[in-house]
């Protein structure tokens, strides 16, 4: 079995390389602390921190620390200690690649932390088993373990905890090909993980975040993600992050330049050195049978059969290790199963005692009576327990019918939104018509009138022949402006139809100066044909150099119409408290910034959002509207247009009873 790891951890040397890893200061800390920790409850957590610090580099290591502090942990009888022991063994046991262990010991940890009712052992627990199930590909389990932790930990304020949820949440919705999911999980997980400065989250999630990118069809943007995870984990020496960034970077130029491209095959090689570098067998893995794919295709048999054997190598070193690792999880288990003997042994010798004192008293019929007894109460007990099982699955079926209407609603209520777009649209239109329409009619009317002056027998008739002349002429200039204006209209109604076309259009060049006015402008309208009598001041400051950025004007448009639409209702609202002096504003600005991004804020000073509310307003079906006047869908909507089609940022800045503005962000 050694010889084996060792051909893996050789095998494909000569072609790549990387600096050693430096030895960790934090570890030779631990260890120091280690080499002078009398054998009580504050050596068992050292133990146990020990172990966590080995798992992504050494799990040999994890599980040697884990077992030590399970050992001292049931010595002291200190069930604490004993549970992060478990959990800690079970990440070891994890990435040995030994999953039948890691689940069975993370289970009994995760039962001994809810024994404890201690809130970051849960997290911890839950994590860990969603993590694993992940690797096994178990993704429905998996989310409903990492949920559960991500509830413990928004519930204890478990900022640490949380910061590494997010992004295994993230990593589930990539494996279930949901993408979008994807995206918002692990964005969050990110951003944490830049504020908590956890290195190690932060390399994991950019390597994933460039897996997502990819597989949006974003290679710009992959690559970044990819660069950035390989440049922060090149310093600290985190190779599993250094594995994966290299590999995904490899399929990406696989599918960008071929599969036997230089660049694909210099990626895949790197991956592999990272792997061999930290041990990881399924890095190694995974980067081997790349290479050999790659290599086979550029019809190298040499070099593919090379890198065959070595996953052959792995794949046989990874199950004997799995194997070892089985050995020394079957020894916890026996120790635990020795203790639950003793326990069911006492059990057993009492009940034992029950049995005699009830053979001693067979004869009388007070014993008879008792045994009656019980032998009803179990009935009961029976019947109770069939009639609870017969509730539990009415419970079930009534809960998946809830479910199925919780679906329909939700479907109802997403078109519902798309048909208040739609009015909102209508309203605006209709209103824009109605200038152009009243003076073609005012311009007929008035013709109607000149034709009649010129009638025999009018009485309006002129007093000469000139004056007809004159009239002529007025008739002409009429019929001018009514052209004109049914021009106007016209052309209101194709640019409207333009804009309304639905489907996966592409990214085009577009003025959001011009965008911003006409949305603004149909925004306002649109609500001023519901209410007549609301005027709001409406101000704009955008930037005349103002660049066209590549955009889906349709949807882009969309976003704004649902953004000034709330800005109108916000300021309407407040309008309506009564304030003395108060006067309804709107406003919006457009700005290039020296990123190369340009920015779109649009601000008004309606009633604001509470503070407490104010982390939801992007939550699907969340509104503070009343019922019937808002589904809650809107924002959420909008955020996914400018996050996921368009690449950008969606913020928002408010104060309560002061003012609220949303800031769009775009790439140019």
């Amino acid at each position: 079995m050694h010889i084996i790891w060792l051909l893996v951890l050789w095998w494909a040397g000569p072609e790549t390389s990387f600096p050693a890893p430096q030895h960790d200061a934090r570890i030779d800390s631990l260890q120091r602390l280690l080499a002078t920790a009398p054998p009580d409850t504050a050596r068992v957590l050292l133990l146990a921190q020990l172990a966590y610090e080995h798992t992504q580099t050494a799990p040999l290591a994890t599980i040697y620390y884990g077992q030590q502090a399970l050992q001292l942990a049931q010595k002291l009888r200190f069930p604490r200690g004993e549970a992060w022991a478990l959990v800690r063994l079970g990440s070891g046991f994890r990435e040995a690649g030994n999953y039948p262990a890691a689940l069975q010991v993370g289970l009994q940890g995760l039962r001994m932390a809810e024994a404890l009712h201690d809130p970051e052992l849960i997290g911890r627990a839950t994590n860990a088993l969603g993590y694993l199930n992940w690797e096994q590909g178990n993704s429905r389990t998996a989310l409903a373990y990492l949920f559960r932790a991500k509830t413990v930990a928004e519930e204890s304020h478990n900022v640490k905890l949380l910061t590494r949820v997010m992004g295994n949440i993230g990593n589930v919705y990539v494996q279930l090909n949901r993408l979008d999911s994807a995206l918002l999980y692990s964005q969050k997980g990110y951003a944490l993980d830049l504020k908590q400065h956890d290195l190690t989250s932060e390399v994991g999630d950019a390597a994933m975040l460039g897996n997502i990118y990819t597989g949006l069809g974003q290679p710009q943007l992959a690559q970044r993600y990819y660069r950035s995870s390989i440049a922060r984990a090149t310093g600290q020496h985190i190779t599993f992050a250094l594995c994966r960034a290299y590999l995904g970077q490899a399929r990406l130029y696989q599918q960008q330049h071929g599969p036997a491209s230089d660049s694909a095959l210099y990626s895949g090689r790197q991956a592999l050195a990272a792997g061999q570098l930290g041990q990881y067998p399924k890095g190694i893995l995974e980067a081997s049978q790349f290479l050999a794919a790659a290599y086979a295709a550029r019809s190298d048999s040499a070099a593919a059969f090379r890198y065959l054997t070595l996953a052959s190598a792995t794949r046989d070193s990874l199950f004997s290790r799995t194997k070892m690792a089985q050995v020394q999880a079957l020894d916890v288990s026996e120790r635990l199963r020795q203790q639950e003997l003793a326990d069911q042994a006492a059990e057993a010798a009492a009940e034992r005692r029950y049995h005699w004192l009830l053979a001693a008293l067979a004869s009388t019929l007070p014993a008879l009576l008792l045994l009656w007894l019980n032998n009803r109460h179990k009935q009961r007990a029976n019947q109770q327990l069939n009639a609870r099982n017969a509730q539990i699955a009415s419970q079930r079926d009534e809960l998946s019918s809830t479910l199925e209407q919780l679906q329909a609603t939700q479907a109802q209520l997403v078109q519902r939104e798309k048909m208040a777009f739609l009015g909102e649209l209508t309203a605006g239109i209709a209103h824009e018509l109605q200038n152009p329409l009243a003076f073609v009619k005012n311009f007929a009317d008035v013709s109607a009138l000149l034709v009649d002056d010129m009638a025999d027998g009018s009485p309006h008739r002129p007093a000469s022949d000139n004056s007809q002349g004159i009239l002529l002429a007025g008739l002409k200039q009429n019929l001018r402006e009514i052209s004109e204006h049914g021009q106007r209209a016209t052309s209101i109604i194709s640019d409207m139809l333009a804009r309304s076309r639905h489907g996966s259009a592409p990214l085009a060049p577009t003025d959001l100066n011009q965008l911003t006015e006409e949305y603004l402008r149909l925004a306002y309208q649109g609500l001023r044909a519901k209410d007549p009598s609301f005027h709001a001041a409406r101000t704009k400051h955008l930037a005349p150099d103002l660049r066209p950025v590549p955009a889906v004007a349709s949807d882009l448009g969309r976003v704004l119409l649902n953004l000034f639409t709330n800005a109108f209702y916000a300021v309407q609202q407040r309008q309506k408290l009564g304030e003395a002096g108060y006067v309804p504003e709107v406003s919006v600005s457009t700005r290039p910034l020296p990123t190369g991004h340009v920015e779109i804020r649009v601000r008004d000073n309606g009633t604001g959002i509470p503070e407490a509310v104010k982390e939801k307003v992007f939550q699907p079906f969340f509104t503070t509207k009343p019922t019937h006047e808002g589904t809650g869908l809107g924002l959420s909507l909008s955020h996914g247009i400018v996050t996921q089609s368009h690449g950008g940022t969606l913020t928002v800045e408010s104060q309560e009873g002061e003012f609220t503005e949303f800031i769009i962000c775009l790439p140019g």
